[in-house]
């Protein structure tokens, strides 16, 4: 077969299926151009996510601690991301890392930023 005839087939193969090629070169267009639009609406910088894991429900943040964090100086001390608090002459209190340290006078102020006496310490 040469080519013209190849050619003459395969322009009748279309005709008799039109229906069904509109549809496909329908379909191809229309992902094309969503394909297009995606890349054209893009934005060119993606923002940064930022985990804050200081953070926690009912407790507060390290900004509005930061003159209890800063004292260094009180009778009881709390890990920003735990739930208990230490005298200060507790052993497991001198576990927890220096910048995750929470200073409290007393335990009534300890208890009332949410903090629960630690059973490991007498």
């Amino acid at each position: 077969m040469d080519y013209k005839s190849r050619a003459k087939n395969f322009i009748e193969q279309v005709l008799i299926y039109k229906n069904t090629t509109y549809i496909a070169l329908i379909l191809i267009l229309t992902f094309s151009l969503g394909l297009v639009f995606g890349f054209l609406i893009k934005p060119n910088k993606s923002n940064p996510i930022i985990i804050d894991r200081n953070v926690k429900i009912g407790l507060p943040t390290r900004t509005t601690l930061s003159n209890t964090i800063q004292k260094e100086n009180g009778n009881f001390v709390a890990s920003i991301n735990g739930k208990a608090y230490y005298p200060k002459s507790c052993r497991a209190a001198s576990v927890i890392k220096e910048e995750n340290r929470i200073w409290f006078d007393s335990a009534e102020e300890a208890e009332i930023q949410g903090y629960a006496f630690a059973k490991n310490c007498q």
